[in-house]
This record gives C-alpha cells, sequence and structure tokens, in this order.
C-alpha cells in the first residue's frame, strides 16, 4: 500500500479525507488460490482544485499491475454472485441500446477491459476488437483479442469504448489521454464508472476513484473531447465525441 500526498489528476496538495467506508467480512480469493475473510475500511479524499475522490492509502502501481495482470480480479468478481454472465448481458444490452441509439451506426468498435465481450456483441460491429489482460476470460467468439491496448494494431475505430475501467486504472486522465488516440475523427468515446451514489457492488475496495459528472466533463475537456450526453445507467455515462 502507498500514501499518496497530492492528487493523482491535478497534483493539489490540498487533498482531505472524504469518507470511510467500512465493508464488512468479505471472502476473497488470493492470487495463490486460497481464500481469507477479511474486514476491508477504505479511506477516500477529494482534491479540492479538481474536486476528485480517490483512494488513499491505496495499492501501490506495482500491487495493481500483479493483481489485474493475474486475472484474480476476473476469477473473484465472476464467483458472485451466481448468474453473473446473466447480469452482464443484461448490462451489456442496456448499455448497446443507448450507445446505438445516440451514435448510430458502428463498424469498427475497440472495448478496453472486454470482459466476457458481451459489449462488442450487443454493438454488433463489423471489426470488433477488445483489450482484456486475461484474454481466456473472453467468452464471445468472433473479437479480435489483445492482453494490452500497445498491443491493437488498428490504431482508428469509430468507437471506443471503457465500461467500468476508469475507476481501477492508477492515473486516469494519462489513460484518456492514452485511449483517446484510438478514436478517429467525430469519432465517439464511451465512458461508464460508479459515482459516490452508485458505487458498485461488493468489490468496490478496488475501485480507486468515485466519478461525479462535472469532474469526468473536465477531465474529457482537457483532452478536447466534447462531451455529447451524461447520463445514469445506473452508473454515470458519458458519451463524448472526438
Amino acid at each position: 500500500m502507498i500514501i499518496l500526498n497530492s492528487c493523482p489528476n491535478c497534483h493539489s496538495l490540498q487533498i482531505p479525507e472524504y469518507r470511510i467506508l467500512f465493508r464488512g467480512d468479505l471472502i476473497v480469493q488470493t492470487a495463490f488460490g486460497d481464500k481469507i475473510k477479511f474486514a476491508a475500511m477504505i479511506r477516500y479524499c477529494q482534491c479540492q482544485d479538481c474536486k476528485l475522490i480517490f483512494q488513499n492509502p491505496r495499492p501501490s502501481d506495482e500491487e495493481l499491475n500483479e493483481y489485474y495482470e493475474s486475472g484474480t480480479y476476473r476469477r473473484i468478481v465472476y464467483q458472485f454472485p451466481e448468474g453473473r454472465d446473466t447480469t452482464e448481458k443484461t448490462r451489456a444490452k442496456i448499455d448497446a441500446e443507448i450507445i446505438k441509439e445516440h451514435i448510430g451506426e458502428i463498424t469498427t468498435h475497440l472495448d478496453i477491459g472486454c470482459g466476457r465481450g458481451f459489449l462488442l456483441d450487443k454493438i454488433g460491429a463489423n471489426l470488433k476488437v477488445g483489450v482484456e489482460s486475461d484474454i481466456s476470460f473472453v467468452y464471445v467468439k468472433g473479437i479480435e483479442t489483445y492482453a494490452q491496448i500497445d498491443q491493437v494494431p488498428q490504431k482508428s475505430f469509430d468507437l471506443v469504448s471503457a465500461i467500468h475501467l476508469l475507476e481501477h486504472v492508477q492515473y486516469p486522465l494519462d489513460f484518456l489521454k492514452k485511449i483517446v488516440g484510438f478514436v478517429e475523427k467525430n469519432g465517439h468515446l464511451v465512458i461508464e464508472v460508479p459515482s459516490w451514489e452508485t458505487r458498485g457492488g461488493p468489490f468496490g475496495f478496488w475501485h480507486l476513484y468515485h466519478f461525479e459528472p462535472e469532474v469526468l466533463k473536465h477531465m474529457c475537456e482537457q483532452i478536447e473531447l466534447k462531451t455529447e450526453q451524461v447520463l445514469f445507467t445506473p452508473h454515470l455515462m458519458l458519451i463524448c465525441k472526438a
């Protein structure tokens, strides 16, 4: 674990405590296959300048990389609750309907953190490309899958989506700067994240951030994205145009 002395977004030193969450007893599978029970207490701070809410202290960059690259997070989440695939298919269907209604026809789609591949399937673009650290986790057929975004050979897509991903990355603004480069001119970037009111399920202690609409909109403005739509699905979704 590390303690941040400044905001990971704007580097402000004004980061007072915002909230402490007590999660109660949780069953967690370690990277070695053992199961342990522990009580998770998570402290969040809020930057007084950019208003970002972030976990502090939090796992180090090395700990986070090792955890996600091992595939442990995906395996844990999909153990609970039963029928998780059904839940994720439903969410993908809702998101896809919203996205297609706003954007229209989509021929090329890059989904970063694509999970099982359900959103790519529901969007139904001619070219479906997914980025997932554990490639074996992708279930849907017909998807070009890569473990890292730098491995994706095509560099321009009608639609780039990052659904429930930004809250897990170490430095969200830097990540947005990187992925916006894959959005073609007049293409769209769709982001879905938890806000403080829609924190997510029992594994929310891996959420490094909680985003409010104006904070996320401002981050998109910083990378020259125009926010066309803000809505709740019930989680916070931004549809942005390059």
